[in-house]
């Protein structure tokens, strides 16, 4: 598989984890429990930042250069690339509720509740999307030369949390994830 192809699967895989943390403070968050608001907020800024500036932007490239090949099927590449716009309203909206609840603003729980449901649901199906579909159209019809292309115009920086982390930026979700590695 090419270095982009492997970076995105490694992506993917750290999204999963980030997702499914997500769920179980919703969880609790239904349930009465008040959750870590600040863990909560980081893991939104963190997947809007790294989201926004990193992965997406590559996997744009990727989708353009297979429709930039004669590829027939344009709807698959451009559902996932209006919901790249989508996601990033989804996360901003759930921010605001979060935000919300910090500043002691009345909200609704099952709204907030909600956001964040909506948020999770319409990640994973983004990334079932582009694992089962995009990613397999994309292995098999781009070249040597596409991905060479791709991979000199893909923005490059450390993942904050998984790479090289900032721990500073995303302390509480850093400390979360490096406390789980240790157990």
């Amino acid at each position: 598989m090419h270095p982009v192809m492997t970076r995105l699967a490694k992506d993917h895989l750290r999204l999963v984890k980030v997702l499914d943390l997500f769920e179980t403070l919703l969880d609790r968050f239904h349930d009465g429990t008040e959750p870590d608001y600040h863990l909560m907020s980081e893991m939104l800024e963190y997947m809007e930042d790294y989201s926004e500036s990193v992965h997406h932007p590559t996997e744009e490239l990727i989708f353009e250069r297979v429709l930039a090949s004669g590829y027939e099927r344009r709807d698959v590449f451009d559902v996932l690339i209006r919901q790249h716009a989508v996601l990033g309203q989804l996360n901003r909206r759930f921010r605001q509720s979060l935000d919300g609840i910090l500043h002691e603003a009345v909200l609704l729980r099952e709204d907030v509740e909600a956001h964040g449901r909506e948020l999770i649901a319409a990640l994973r199906a983004h990334q079932r999307l582009e694992d089962e579909e995009a990613f397999p159209i994309a292995l098999e019809r781009l070249t040597d030369d596409d991905w060479m292309a791709v991979e000199a115009a893909a923005p490059t920086r450390d993942d904050p949390v998984f790479g090289t982390p900032d721990p500073v930026r995303y302390h509480a979700l850093y400390a979360c994830f490096a406390s789980e590695a240790r157990d």
